[in-house]
């Protein structure tokens, strides 16, 4: 075994510590694995890609749904026109009833 030192942000550092102790391993064997894989793969273990590019504010699709920014974790935060929105019919004991193109 051999000893190595990395300059790691420390808030990316706990992050991902808390992360993987959630997992049940140590930062130290999250990373072995990532080193074991590379080598296995020969390449990097994923495809490295930026966040996607999302739209202005109250921006409006085509469809009428409605971008409204995101929320604190990131997610957008979309509103869908009452038009797009299926809410199906019900038999006598409240079991849905899908529309017949769903059955195919």
């Amino acid at each position: 075994m051999v000893t190595s030192t990395y300059r790691v942000d420390a808030d990316l550092k706990a992050q991902a510590a808390a992360l993987y102790e959630s997992m049940g391993m140590s930062l130290n064997t999250a990373i072995n694995v990532f080193l074991r894989q590379s080598v296995k793969e020969q390449r990097m273990p994923f495809t490295p890609s930026a966040a996607p590019a999302l739209p202005a504010a109250d921006a409006r699709s085509s469809n009428g749904v409605v971008y409204r920014g995101t929320d604190d974790r990131g997610y957008p935060i979309i509103e869908i026109p009452d038009s797009m929105v299926l809410i199906p019919k019900t038999d006598e004991d409240g079991t849905p009833i899908l529309p017949q193109i769903w059955k195919q």
